[in-house]
């Protein structure tokens, strides 16, 4: 039987009516109705932890030496998974807390039992409401310990990016190195090569050089016994 035009009408003012939240604070709200701990999130929600993910990886970036996008990119998902692992380690202390209260408060000591064995039995409840056996419960683990696992692949590969990095900065160094002592050592052995042409001049003029601290200084002209090593005249 086909809606009657008031019908119609009635509908369309009820469908005006439940338009979802205006304000950002309410569409905010509303996008966390479900979430239950965000561990599944790509993204890390809320706010407060996105920034906490962006403090982390400005910290591991600034502590391992990171250089260019591939590092910093380690650097974040380390960060972002350190994030997700407190999360969830919270997320557990929270419900076992709760459990372990729930526990507490509900526990009835058996009819005739001594107050020795009534706190024996409640420790062995809370002890039992410990471990959640609960699908929730496992899946928190789950995303426990594969954001663990992620964050010391992303911890493993800023550390060798990092020593590669040292490495080639010390060959660097010392190929630098290795060529100032090259160059020391050649002009160490032209120093040699010029020493010992001044000793056989030495040795030719029978006598040493007025001043060795300044090579190629021979007496004055003046001094008639100044002979040249070598003869001084026009070729040919």
């Amino acid at each position: 039987m086909p809606a009657s035009e008031a019908r119609i009408a009635a509908n369309r003012a009820n469908a005006a009516k439940s338009t979802g939240p205006k304000t950002p604070e309410g569409k905010e709200a509303s996008r966390a109705n479900a979430l239950k701990h965000g561990l599944c999130a790509k993204v890390v929600l809320p706010e407060r932890d996105a920034a906490e993910v962006r403090r982390r990886a400005d910290a591991f970036a600034a502590e391992t030496n990171a250089r260019g996008d591939l590092a910093h990119a380690f650097a974040r998902a380390a960060a972002i998974n350190s994030v997700q692992m407190e999360r969830a380690a919270d997320q557990q202390t929270a419900a076992l807390t709760r459990r372990i209260r729930q526990v507490e408060a509900e526990f009835v000591a058996p009819e005739g039992a001594s107050p020795e064995e009534a706190a024996k039995l409640k420790d062995e409840e809370v002890r039992i409401a410990m471990i959640d056996p609960s699908k929730e419960a496992t899946r928190v683990r789950q995303y426990q310990a594969a954001a663990t696992r992620a964050f010391f692949r992303a911890a493993r590969e800023l550390q060798q990016m990092e020593q590669k990095a040292r490495a080639e900065t010390d060959e660097a160094a010392e190929a630098r190195v290795d060529k100032l002592m090259a160059s020391f050592l050649k002009l160490n052995e032209e120093g040699q090569a010029i020493d010992a042409d001044l000793a056989r001049m030495e040795a030719k003029m029978g006598r040493p050089m007025s001043d060795r601290s300044t090579r190629f200084t021979y007496p004055p002209a003046s001094d008639p016994t100044n002979e040249l090593p070598f003869a001084v005249g026009r070729r040919g």
